[in-house]
């Protein structure tokens, strides 16, 4: 733009010299000719010369009018271009805006407290869960350090700060005192960016678990039932969970018709398939290949939104059953196709997480059945985790889907064992295949030797009932040499493979 203005600025200036320098040669001409007294021979020189002066004054204004308009098309370009990239630049602003007013709403909604602490460790986000749990105000917890915002909950938390401010995730459990009931939480620690290597800091998740109880220690290890306890535990009630199933629906996902939206993605196709590594630790074991296969909905991956926020809306209009249906026959589709393309490729053991109405329902197994059947596709490829808290609420329905699909070859895991009780009593009559041990005892083995027991005595209990164990959250090369050691068959992690979509498998 500059030189462009330079060149309307200087160009009348050189025109008119050049007018003036025509006029002078002019003048020379008329006096050339007073003095030569008209001669012929210098007339014509001399109009010869006025006449080239002239077609150079007429070439350069021609010139000029040309680069004058040459520029202005330029011009018009370059304002047009400027105005596209105000645009974009105006949408992306106005998606950005959307985007964090969802995510603000979302941690509003959700029961949890969710902080955001940077290097410093000084608070850097919260939602307002933090407020209702410190009765704090926004002002009294933003820039403020987390030690004197959390108060007597910081002794617990800080030990893992270090750990998580180079990178390394954590989850633990504590008894947050200072109510007039002690309360339990699950606390995990997200570094952020992930990308970045050391993060600028990191995501604080607090969700209280239980109350009237201390959080469970290491010190607790029992291969038997603990005491039943009719109370202790802490639902929340039906108008929360509304609130926050209307946020999710509304704000997060955008969805104006919850239901109908799931069923047509469900229709459209619009979810993917998501796998992560389990990794053999014994040479001897009979698959190398293991996948847990995860649900990612298309929205939410190409609007870079936390995955899983259409679960809630799901278990609430009673669709998982659908759900874990189409990742069955997704699942069983994409390994025909694989096959088809590469006849010499063998199938891994996938791992399908199941939900509670589809283990509870009659028809599941049947679905199941065909699946297998219709598409020749071998059952030992497919291994169904349960968690435990379905197994131990409805072990009549468990154990009746487990021996309808057994005898054609399916393979059955219990997820997150530890989380409930450290108790086998609630697996009689289950013929399982694998044990996936929780990931808060995992985590807490290089750190707690009360922990580190726990968890030789769970692997020392499944090598002699025949189950295969494998440890889930393994986020450091440290504990996964401790889970050799141990004698762990698997683990699965962060520290090992990243989900990733089906289709990038090798």
């Amino acid at each position: 733009m500059t030189a462009f203005q330079s060149f309307f600025r200087l160009r009348p200036v050189r025109i008119v010299l050049n007018v003036l320098l025509t006029g002078l040669v002019a003048a020379l001409l008329a006096a050339v000719i007073v003095w030569t007294q008209f001669d012929a021979m210098w007339i014509a020189f001399l109009g010869g010369v006025l006449m080239a002066a002239m077609v150079t004054v007429a070439t350069q204004a021609s010139k000029a009018q040309w680069l004058a308009a040459r520029r202005i098309k330029q011009l018009d370009r370059i304002r047009a271009q400027l105005g596209q990239e105000t645009a974009r630049s105006r949408n992306a602003t106005e998606a950005a805006r959307i985007a964090e007013s969802r995510m603000r709403l979302l941690a509003d909604a959700s029961p949890s407290l969710i902080l955001f602490v940077d290097r410093d460790e000084r608070c850097r986000f919260h939602n307002r869960a933090v407020e209702h749990r410190t009765g704090l105000n926004a002002e009294q917890i933003s820039g403020r350090p987390l030690r004197e915002v959390l108060g007597n909950a910081y002794p617990f938390i800080a030990p893992h700060i270090s750990e998580t401010l180079e990178g390394k995730p954590a989850a633990y459990e504590f008894a947050w005192t200072g109510t007039a009931l002690p309360e339990t939480y699950a606390a995990r620690h997200v570094p952020y960016p992930p990308e970045e290597s050391p993060p600028r800091g990191f995501y604080l998740l607090l969700t209280l678990t239980a109350l009237h109880a201390p959080a469970r220690t290491a010190s607790s290890l029992q291969i038997t039932d603990p005491p039943t306890d009719a109370g202790g535990v802490l639902i929340a009630g039906e108008g929360g969970e509304t609130i926050y199933l209307r946020s999710i629906a509304a704000e997060l996902t955008g969805w104006d018709e919850p239901r109908a939206k799931l069923e047509y993605a469900l229709k459209g196709n619009q979810f993917l398939l998501f796998a992560q590594k389990i990794l053999p630790l014994k040479p001897e074991l009979p698959d190398p290949l293991c996948y847990e296969i995860l649900l990612r909905l298309r929205e939410e991956e190409d609007n870079l939104l936390p995955p899983g926020g259409f679960i809630p809306i799901a278990e609430r209009y009673g669709m998982m059953e659908e759900l874990d249906r189409w990742v069955v026959r997704s699942l069983i589709a994409w390994c025909r196709e694989r096959i088809r393309g590469d006849p010499a490729w063998r199938v891994p053991l996938y791992c399908v997480n199941l939900s509670e109405a589809a283990v509870c329902s009659p028809d599941f197994a049947r679905f199941v059945d065909h699946e297998l059947r219709q598409h020749e596709f071998s059952a030992r490829s497919l291994c169904f985790e349960i968690g435990e808290p379905e197994i131990i609420a409805q072990h009549a329905h468990v154990q009746r889907f487990i021996n309808a699909l057994k005898p054609l070859g399916c393979r059955f895991t219990v997820d997150a064992f530890g989380s409930v009780k450290v108790s086998f009593s609630h697996l009689r009559g289950l013929a399982v295949d694998f044990l996936k041990i929780d990931g808060v005892i995992v985590q807490n083995i290089l750190r707690d030797p009360a922990t580190l027991a726990k968890m030789r005595a769970i692997n020392t209990v499944c090598g002699k009932v025949g189950l295969r164990t494998v440890a889930e959250f393994v986020e450091t090369d440290e504990t996964l040499d401790k889970l050799r050691e141990i004698g762990v068959d698997y683990a699965q992690g962060f520290g090992i493979a990243r989900p990733g979509p089906i289709s990038k498998l090798a």
